[in-house]
Parts: structure tokens; C-alpha cells; sequence
């Protein structure tokens, strides 16, 4: 073999380990930005959002991406009873599961969302819901940066729900 293949190949190499270390490093800390989440919104009892290639895109590329994370105050024994998409079909009074928490600051939508708001702003006054901490997270989680790394943890067609113990992974059907 050629001095320049040796050198070549020794670069691949050293890319590859770059990389593993990159997604471990980065795994660690996801981790440790989603606890340091729970622990500035103590009202939230759990993360979810789904995170997959689509089948199918209008004959453009399909890839992998991950959707906008639903923030909730479910009871955590009852999370079944919270969708993939936020909505929520159990017994409980007061649970939330909102994506988007924007229109709480936007006046023109407080009579659309007035139930969700009488639930939900005391928690923002009583500091048990950071709306910083949210935006945040639902950014990091949907960045191009992150893709790989949420591809690496949870997979692709999956429904991740977090919790303060950990996370959750199923297999996750769309179409």
C-alpha cells in the first residue's frame, strides 16, 4: 500500500472515532439538558414527540426528522391516555399536552386557548413552567444539528416520551 493510502486511510479512521465520540458526547448531554428541563418545570410530567422518515414526500427527498415535542402535565401512569400528538383522552381534570406554547403570549388567541391558559399561566406565575425552557427544547430537538443524534438514541419511527425517569421508545406508524 501507498504512503498516501496509509495516510488516507488513517484519516477515515480518525473521523469515525471523531464521530462516535461526537454522539456519545452529545447523547450525555441531551441527557443532561432534559433533566436540568424537568427540574425548571416542575409542573411537566413528560416530553413526546415522534421522530421518523416519512414514506413519502411529494417526490422530494424523504428524510428524517423529528416533530414538534408535546409538553404535558398528564399524570405519568396514565400517559396511554396521551396521543402521539398531544391530545389527551382520560378521566383527569386540568391535563394539558400543548407543542406550542407561543399563543400563551399572544394576545389574539387568548379566547381560542382561555381553557388551556387558566390551566396552564398560573403554572408560568407560580415558576413551576419555564416558556424559555420549552421554546428551547422543542428548538434543539427539531435543529438539523440534532438529527443524528435523536436518529442514534431513539430510532427512526418512534414516539419518544420523557420522563424524569428516563425515556420511552415505541415504534411509531404514519403515513
Amino acid at each position: 500500500m501507498s504512503q498516501l493510502q496509509d495516510r488516507f486511510d488513517s484519516l477515515m479512521e480518525e473521523q469515525q472515532q471523531i464521530a462516535k465520540r461526537f454522539q456519545s458526547e452529545a447523547q450525555d448531554l441531551f441527557k443532561g439538558i432534559t433533566k436540568e428541563f424537568f427540574d425548571k418545570n416542575p409542573a411537566i410530567t413528560a416530553i413526546r414527540w415522534c421522530q421518523y422518515t416519512p414514506y413519502f414526500n411529494d417526490g422530494d427527498t424523504c428524510v428524517f426528522g423529528v416533530n414538534e415535542p408535546n409538553f404535558t402535565n398528564c399524570p405519568v401512569d396514565q400517559l396511554e391516555d396521551l396521543n402521539s400528538w398531544g391530545e389527551y383522552s382520560g378521566e383527569e381534570e386540568n391535563v394539558f399536552a400543548e407543542g406550542n406554547f407561543d399563543w400563551i403570549l399572544r394576545s389574539d388567541s387568548r379566547k381560542y386557548y382561555a381553557r388551556q391558559q387558566d390551566i396552564i399561566m398560573p403554572l408560568v406565575e407560580e415558576g413551576k413552567i419555564d416558556l424559555t425552557s420549552i421554546n428551547n427544547f422543542s428548538k434543539m430537538v427539531q435543529s438539523s444539528e440534532m438529527e443524528s443524534i435523536m436518529l442514534a438514541m431513539f430510532g427512526d419511527h418512534a414516539s419518544v416520551t420523557a420522563t424524569r425517569d428516563g425515556f420511552d421508545v415505541e415504534e411509531y406508524e404514519h403515513d
